[in-house]
C-alpha cells in the first residue's frame, strides 16, 4: 500500500451511507480516519479496547435518484462493513445482476471520481453508463493479502431503468473501496504463527484485516487469527489452536483482558500452551501492553499471564542492546560504544587475511558463531571462542556470502555455472542441499538472506538479463529443506544493479541499488511489495555494502568507513574508520 502518509486526509460521508461515532465497551478499539491502521499506532493515553471508532451505516436507494448518485450510492454500500452480505448494496443492482454479483473474490482499491454523460437526455433513454476514473492503488485477495496495482482505474457501470428506477445492470466481479474507505475501516496486522518445526518462535503473516464494527478491533484480529495463516506461509507454520476453536467473546475486568474461547481450547497440550499465548499476545500487540491476559474455555477458570513474558517468541530475535561487528585489517572486530573496535575472541578475529563476507549466528547462541568464505573453497564455521579453528561447513568454489537463520543453520548459494545455482543449508558442519524451483534456480544467485523470522529467503538473482529481488518461503520437513512460493519482489530494470540486501526485521528487507542517478537505499515491505512513501534513504558516499537490524542501519563505504544511520536525524555518521568494511548485524 501507499505511504501512512496519505491516511492523513480527511475522511468525507458520501451518498449512500450514514457515518456514525461509536464508542465501544470491552472489545471495541478505535478505526481511525487517519494515519496508520497498525495496532502500534494506537494512541497510548487511551485505553485501546473502549476507544471509539466510525461507522459507515448502508442506506438504500431513494426514489428518482439518478444514475450518478444509484453509483455513488453502491459505492458507500460496499464500504459498510456492519452489512455482512453486502444485501443494501445489491438493492442498488437489478435483480439479475444482484444474484451474479460475487464481491468476495477479490478487493480493489482505488482513487478516483465518478464521470457520467451529462449530455443525455435520461428521460429519454432506458440504458446509460456512468464511469468511475482515477488512480488503482491496490488489490486485497480473499486472505487478506495486499499486492500494489498502478496505472489508471477505469470502471464503467452499466445502468438500466426497471419500473422508472435506475440499477446497476454490470456490476464489477469485486468490491471497490476508495482509499479512505480503506484507511477507515481496516487494520493492517500482522498475524504470528509458530513454526511447523516446533521450534520456539514466532512467523509474522501480515493481512489486511476489514473491521466489524460490531465486533471492533480486538475481536476481529483473533477471529483473523483463528481463521489460520495465509497460503504464502501456510506449510512453513503452525498453529497452536486446535482445530475448530471459535473465540467466544473479549472482556475487561479491571487490568485484565479475558478472552473467553470455545471448548476446543481445553484440547491444547501443555507443552503447546506457551506458543498459543504467544501467537495471543503478539498478534494483539499494544492493545494488550501493560495488561495481565487471561484466556479461558467456555468461561471456565482461566490461565493468567504477562503478555511481556512472551518476548523470546520475538519474529525479529533480537532485543534490547544489538551487537554490530565490522572487518577491518582482515580480522572481525565488535563495535564498542566509543573507540577502535574489540577482535572477536577464535578464528575470526585471530586469523587475519584467511576469510571474507562474515555472518554472524544469533546472539542468543553460546557461543556464536561466525561463518565465512575461507581459501575459495566453500563456506566455513568458527565459534567465537579463544583459539578456535575454521572448519569448513559446505563446500563449493563459488558461493554467496554466508547468511545464518535463528535456529543455528547456516545457508548460502553455489554458482553451478552462468545459468545455474543451487541453494545449501548446513547444521553443525553437515551440508544438505535445499529443493528450488526454477524461478530461483535459473540464474546467479549473488546475495541469499535468510529473514530474522526464519520463515523466508530474499535472493539477488543476476540471469543475464539484469538484477532482481526474489522472495520465497522455506518449508522444513525433518531433513527435507525446501524454498516454495518464490515471487519477485523487484523486477530488473535497465541501467540498475541491485548491488546488497539486509533484512532489518521479519518483514522488512533493505535493498541497495545503483542506476543512472546514483545509488539509493530503499526498504521494501517483503509480504506487499510495496516500497514506502517516505523515499529512498539518501547517500552521501559510494556505498558497498549495508547491514540492518531492526531501528539499525550500518553502511561501509568506499572510503574505508563503516557509517551507522540516525532514523530521527535521517543522517549518516562515521563509526569505524582506517579501511574498515563489512559490518554485520547477527542473522539477517
Amino acid at each position: 500500500m501507499r505511504s501512512e502518509r496519505i491516511g492523513a486526509r480527511r475522511l468525507t460521508a458520501v451518498a449512500g451511507a450514514a457515518l456514525v461515532l461509536v464508542t465501544g465497551g470491552a472489545g471495541c478499539a478505535t478505526v481511525p480516519t487517519s494515519g496508520s491502521p497498525r495496532p502500534a499506532q494506537e494512541d497510548h493515553g487511551k485505553d485501546t479496547l473502549s476507544q471509539p471508532y466510525v461507522r459507515l451505516i448502508a442506506t438504500r436507494p431513494k426514489k428518482g435518484a439518478l444514475p450518478e448518485d444509484i453509483v455513488k450510492g453502491f459505492q458507500a454500500a460496499m464500504a459498510a462493513f456492519d452489512d455482512r452480505n453486502l444485501s443494501v448494496a445489491r438493492e442498488y443492482l437489478t435483480p439479475g445482476a444482484a444474484k451474479v454479483w460475487n464481491p468476495w473474490r477479490q478487493t480493489r482499491i482505488y482513487e478516483g471520481k465518478i464521470e457520467s454523460d451529462r449530455a443525455q437526455n435520461l428521460q429519454e433513454v432506458s440504458r446509460t453508463t456512468v464511469t468511475l476514473k482515477g488512480t488503482a492503488v491496490a488489490t486485497i485477495d480473499e486472505e487478506g493479502r495486499s499486492t500494489p496495482a498502478a496505472g489508471n482505474f477505469v470502471e464503467p457501470f452499466t445502468l438500466v431503468k426497471q419500473n422508472g428506477e435506475w440499477r446497476i445492470d454490470v456490476p464489477p466481479d469485486a468490491r471497490l473501496l476508495s482509499y479512505d474507505d480503506l484507511w477507515r475501516a481496516y487494520r493492517k496486522v500482522d498475524l504470528y504463527y509458530p513454526p511447523a518445526t516446533g521450534e520456539v518462535g514466532l512467523v509474522a503473516d501480515r493481512v489486511w484485516a476489514p473491521v466489524e464494527p460490531s465486533r471492533g478491533v480486538p475481536e476481529t484480529l483473533v477471529r483473523r487469527l483463528l481463521a489460520g495463516p495465509t497460503s504464502s506461509v501456510r506449510n512453513a507454520v503452525s498453529s497452536a489452536f486446535p482445530p475448530g476453536t471459535q473465540l467466544n467473546r473479549i472482556t475487561v475486568e479491571g487490568d485484565t483482558v479475558v478472552i473467553d474461547f470455545s471448548a476446543e481450547l481445553d484440547s491444547v497440550p501443555a507443552d503447546r500452551l506457551d506458543a498459543l499465548k504467544a501467537q495471543l499476545v503478539w498478534t494483539l500487540g499494544e492493545l494488550v501492553t501493560g495488561r495481565t491476559v487471561e484466556i479461558r474455555a467456555n468461561g471456565g477458570s482461566g490461565l493468567r499471564f504477562r503478555p511481556a513474558d512472551y518476548a523470546r517468541y520475538d519474529p525479529s530475535v533480537l532485543t534490547g542492546s544489538v551487537q554490530a561487528y565490522y572487518m577491518q585489517g582482515g580480522r572481525l572486530l565488535q563495535f564498542k560504544e566509543k573507540g577502535d573496535g574489540t577482535p572477536v575472541p577464535g578464528a575470526a578475529g585471530e586469523q587475519a587475511g584467511k576469510f571474507s563476507q562474515p555472518a554472524v549466528s544469533d546472539p542468543g547462541d553460546f557461543p556464536p558463531l561466525v561463518a565465512a568464505l575461507v581459501n575459495g573453497d566453500g563456506v566455513y564455521a568458527a565459534p567465537m571462542t579463544p583459539g578456535s579453528q575454521w572448519q569448513r561447513w559446505i563446500a563449493g568454489g563459488d558461493m554467496s556470502p554466508p547468511s545464518w537463520d535463528r535456529y543455528g543453520a547456516v545457508w548460502s548459494a553455489e554458482r553451478v555455472n552462468p545459468h545455474e545455482s543451487r541453494v545449501w543449508v548446513a547444521e553443525n558442519g553437515r551440508a544438505r542441499r535445499v529443493d528450488v524451483n526454477e524461478e530461483l534456480s535459473y540464474g546467479r544467485i549473488v546475495k541469499l538472506r535468510v529473514s530474522r523470522d526464519g520463515a523466508r529467503v530474499a535472493a539477488i538473482l543476476d540471469d543475464g538479463l539484469g538484477t532482481s529481488v526474489k522472495i520465497g518461503t522455506i518449508v522444513r520437513n525433518g531433513q527435507q529443506t525446501r524454498i516454495e512460493s518464490v515471487r519477485t519482489l523487484i523486477e530488473p530494470r535497465d541501467a540498475q544493479k541491485i548491488k546488497d540486501i539486509a533484512w532489518q526485521d521479519a518483514a522488512d528487507l533493505l535493498v541497495l541499488s545503483e542506476g543512472r542517478s546514483g545509488q539509493e537505499l530503499v526498504t521494501w515491505s517483503v509480504m506487499e511489495g510495496v516500497v514506502p512513501g517516505d523515499g529512498p534513504i539518501k547517500l552521501d558516499s559510494k556505498v558497498k555494502s549495508v547491514a540492518a537490524a531492526p531501528d539499525h542501519i550500518l553502511a561501509a563505504a568506499d572510503d574505508g568507513q563503516v557509517l551507522t544511520y540516525s532514523m530521527d536525524k535521517h543522517a549518516w555518521t562515521p563509526r569505524a574508520y582506517n579501511g574498515a568494511t563489512n559490518p554485520v548485524y547477527p542473522l539477517g
